[in-house]
């Protein structure tokens, strides 16, 4: 999952940044109820922070010779981030 956003995300982040007229910030449109953005700035740094700490999971998963106290380290803003959404994902403003 961490391999697939890390992938994924940077295509997201710059069709918002460069299409942002796709996207229904403020509320708007038919996904109102699903979207819970604020802004383009907001979408955009919650994509970053998504990335990056998907990008820190993939370091965790993959520094086998490093100690579990590292790893642990870098996967936690990834379940952090997870744990945000499941928990009130509605309010990611």
């Amino acid at each position: 999952m961490p391999g697939l956003i890390a992938a994924l995300m940077p295509i997201d982040f710059w069709h918002a940044w460069t299409a942002p007229e796709a996207y229904p910030f403020d509320a708007a449109g038919p996904a109102a109820a699903m979207w819970a953005y604020q802004s383009q700035a907001h979408y955009l740094v919650s994509v970053a922070a998504l990335w990056a700490s998907s990008v820190l999971a993939l370091c965790a998963l993959f520094a086998t010779r490093h100690g579990w106290r590292l790893r642990w380290l870098c996967a936690m803003p990834f379940l952090a981030v997870w744990a945000f959404w499941v928990l009130d994902g509605s309010r990611l403003a």
